[in-house]
């Protein structure tokens, strides 16, 4: 008899032990270019979308175009914990340095239970704007380079830490994208090149 209710006390704390306080699920970066629509990648999760890992997005006119990134996520809270705030933070590998945070604000609740879903895209009414990075593209020269994104989202450390993320195992989320100048500006290039050998001839 006294096995039998240890069994049942045991069982009705598993939950609680086997679970966090709080934690992210299903988690996404999204890319615009050029201002437009958003183009989705997993990171945290599982779907239809690329991965954003190892994602090459593109070659780009650096003195015409534009790149922005942000992120939208799901997180569970219980036991007394409360999540207070989403983010997603980019970098340009090869600068190092720091990174730079785009909030995911809080875009509505999933069922009763604590499940949210927070994000920088229109999916929340409260979202308008978007919240978006400013141009990835800005100060980079001709060439590859690395855009590096990992998430976070921040408890009130009530049986949680303070902060989770999802960074990869620590190595973070990685793409490629590579910048080239505008045609015309190296058309107008040549032709200086070229005026100025004939000059040098004369």
């Amino acid at each position: 008899m006294k096995i039998a209710k240890l069994i049942v006390a045991l069982a009705t704390l598993l939950p609680a032990v086997s679970h966090g306080a709080a934690g992210m699920f299903d988690q996404f970066v999204f890319t615009s270019t050029n201002g437009g629509a958003l183009a989705f990648y997993d990171t945290g999760a599982a779907t239809a979308n690329p991965n954003f890992q190892g994602t090459v997005l593109g070659t780009y006119n650096r003195f015409t175009d534009t790149l922005a990134v942000g992120g939208q996520q799901k997180s569970y809270k219980n036991n007394g914990t409360d999540v207070t705030s989403h983010s997603t933070f980019w970098r340009i590998t090869e600068l190092g340095g720091g990174f730079t945070s785009v909030t995911m604000p809080f875009q509505f609740n999933i069922g009763g239970g604590g499940d949210q879903q927070w994000g920088g895209d229109s999916q929340g009414a409260n979202i308008n704007p978007i919240e978006i990075s400013s141009n990835v593209f800005a100060g980079l020269l001709n060439g590859a380079w690395t855009l590096e994104v990992y998430s976070q989202i921040t408890t009130n450390g009530v049986n949680e830490a303070a902060t989770h993320f999802t960074n990869n195992g620590g190595a973070n989320y990685k793409a490629t994208f590579t910048l080239t100048p505008e045609p015309s500006r190296m058309m107008l290039l040549g032709f200086g090149l070229i005026g100025l050998m004939f000059r040098r001839r004369r």
